[in-house]
């Protein structure tokens, strides 16, 4: 069975944080938790947690750079784990938010789904009917666009609960922008324009839905979307270059959180 690690964005989650680490963590191999330069107790609550476990990462970030900017952090500190050889090209990222509207509890399930369906990345589909009428419109209308966009057929494009194989992190990362909530779009369409063997067939029960996008953000990931399709069609690449000296510092402050690292310390 392959890895698995979840990334895991964090702004302002300390009602929900808790506890949803908890029923992450019996899931994965490691979480890496992206820090989203929460103003609340997130950073405490991420700490108290590494202090239980020796499989937490924390990635802080000082200011909020948005959701699609956590996601790549998260990413990039993916790919320096691939390089320290902790994590192979097959191993397998979930990604899942902090607020507990999707349920850890699959995760195990879709990861083992996506390797009897010889996947590169698995979508989750989710259940709409705790969805209001004009946000289920709005997530047909940007599917629809990122199906035509990506050449893909798409239910539900917009799920924060997906599942890739660390191999397609780069190729991904190479054409991604990262603009406030601009992160499933892209991440759709980047991936089945590269040709990984995309599945969106897996339904999943949503727990509660909890508004937070606005009209606003919709255009927005509208625009985005057309700009990765075109950053692709004429090849614009971005350099995926992975801040050695961060994410050592990073990996080296939360190992200090560990268990035993504390242990030895205290000594």
């Amino acid at each position: 069975m392959p890895k698995i690690v979840a990334v895991i964005p964090v702004f302002n989650e300390e009602k929900t944080l808790q506890g949803i680490l908890k029923r992450i963590a019996s899931q994965v191999d490691f979480l890496v938790c992206v820090n989203d330069g929460s103003k609340d107790n997130s950073l405490i609550i991420l700490k108290n947690f590494a202090h239980e476990r020796k499989n937490v990462f924390i990635v802080n970030l000082q200011f909020n750079s948005g959701m699609a900017k956590a996601i790549k952090t998260g990413f990039l500190f993916i790919l320096y784990l691939k390089e320290l050889n902790r994590i192979g090209e097959n191993d397998i990222v979930v990604t899942i938010d902090a607020d507990g509207q999707h349920k850890p509890e699959y995760i195990k399930k879709i990861a083992k789904y996506l390797i009897r369906k010889k996947a590169d990345v698995v979508l989750t589909r989710r259940d709409f009917s705790v969805y209001p009428k004009y946000k289920i419109l709005g997530n047909r209308f940007l599917t629809w666009t990122n199906s035509l966009l990506s050449g893909f057929k798409y239910f539900d494009v917009e799920s924060g609960l997906r599942f890739l194989k660390v191999k397609t992190i780069k190729p991904i990362l190479r054409f991604y922008t990262g603009l406030k909530y601009s992160c499933a779009q892209e991440i759709a369409l980047i991936s089945a324009r590269e040709g990984f063997k995309i599945d969106n067939d897996f339904i999943v029960k949503i727990s509660y839905y909890r508004a937070g996008t606005t009209i606003w953000d919709g255009f927005i990931v509208l625009f985005l979307s057309f700009l990765t399709y075109l950053r692709w069609r004429f090849r614009l690449t971005s350099v995926v270059s992975i801040d050695e000296v961060f994410f050592q510092g990073a990996f080296n402050s939360s190992r200090s959180y560990w268990p035993k690292a504390r242990k030895r310390n205290l000594k």
